[in-house]
């Protein structure tokens, strides 16, 4: 939801496709609050997510989207508040040091606890039976249904959705040349005494492609992840990056007021995320022979808390075969069009010898 995006998104989507993307990304706020609030205990907490600007040409190029948005579609434009006082600054809890920073609504949660939540409510109530610890080898199409083939057994069905993100040039080896896995890296960090500012979130912006963000947990401790710099074109998340970590437990609380300087590093960790060429999500039904039961729901570009759920309703919008509401960005269809597309930029990759 940053509005750095937009003037990329602008150029390359048009205006039109521009707004729906941004509209797209905020609505997952209102989507969570519908699902959770009342419903599910996984630590939602609607705030204020900051980007924090420490180079004033990236400042400026944010605030210019702001207004510029402003001037296509007001009511995107007004999600954000732009912040330079330094009276302003500092009832935000932003860090000396920096330019700017620009606001809108947003939200934190505990994705595991939700998603859990939800997994035992299906086996509950819907009869959902889950494989765990069971590899999957690959998933071969008939004419009625595709079969995956399993190390524990085959099954069969009418329709397989492969939502294995990063990973998805593994059973789908026709979709490798176009998502890239990128393994983060991130940490939870405990200051000590605790100084509570649960009503923030934070993007350190310290340049044009180099940032860190943080959010606090209930119990005081920040979750504090490297986006950027340092981190390593691959899908093993079973180790981390030593440069992003190494800048994750000195660098970052020089920048941002902890509070105090006893801060303990109590977990480290990575995970693997996926990227495609025009910055959005893959949805929809695999557009290559022998795929027929098949679809994708994937690549998130390492923002899937905006853009993972919506992407899943888009997704069974599909399946059903219901109408697509319109507030759905067409773009984040996987066509033929879109991949003959990125064979171009690839320099002629050609789809049809991966099918």
């Amino acid at each position: 939801m940053s509005p750095g995006a937009w003037f990329d998104r602008k150029k390359q989507f048009g205006v039109t496709e521009a707004i729906q993307i941004m509209e797209y990304e905020h609505g997952h706020v209102d989507e969570m609050i519908d699902l959770i609030e009342g419903n599910i205990a996984c630590d939602f907490k609607l705030l204020e997510g900051l980007d924090i600007y420490y180079d004033q040409k990236v400042f400026q190029h944010a605030c210019n989207a702001v207004e510029d948005m402003k001037k296509h579609a007001p009511g995107l434009g007004d999600r954000y508040h732009v912040y330079t006082s330094k009276q302003d600054l500092k009832a935000h809890d932003v860090p000396d040091g920096c330019v700017g920073a620009i606001g809108t609504r947003a939200a934190s949660m505990w994705p595991y606890k939700l998603v859990t939540t939800l997994l035992q409510r299906l086996v509950d109530q819907n009869g959902l039976f889950i494989q765990s610890n069971t590899v999957v080898t690959s998933v071969v199409d008939g004419e009625d249904n595709a079969t995956v083939i399993t190390d524990r057994g085959n099954i069969k069905a009418q329709t397989v959705v492969h939502a294995t993100n990063c990973w998805i040039g593994h059973l789908v080896p026709e979709l490798r040349p176009f998502v890239s896995p990128v393994r983060a890296n991130v940490q939870r960090q405990q200051a000590n005494p605790v100084r509570m500012r649960p009503a923030k979130s934070w993007w350190l912006r310290y340049g044009e492609k180099d940032y860190d963000y943080m959010m606090q947990r209930p119990d005081g401790a920040f979750i504090v992840g490297r986006a950027s710099t340092g981190r390593r074109a691959t899908s093993d998340d079973s180790t981390m990056d030593f440069l992003p970590h190494v800048h994750l437990r000195s660098v970052t609380p020089q920048i941002f007021d902890f509070g105090t300087k006893d801060i303990e590093t109590t977990h480290a960790w990575s995970g693997a995320v996926g990227f495609t060429l025009d910055g959005n999500p893959l949805v929809g039904r695999l557009p290559f022979p022998n795929r027929r039961h098949q679809w994708v729901c994937a690549a998130y570009q390492g923002i899937g808390m905006v853009r993972a759920f919506r992407s899943a309703q888009m997704l069974a919008h599909l399946i059903l075969e219901e109408e697509l509401p319109s507030s759905y960005p067409r773009s984040m269809l996987l066509t033929e069009a879109r991949l003959e597309g990125w064979e171009k930029d690839l320099g002629g990759t050609d789809i049809n010898s991966k099918m």
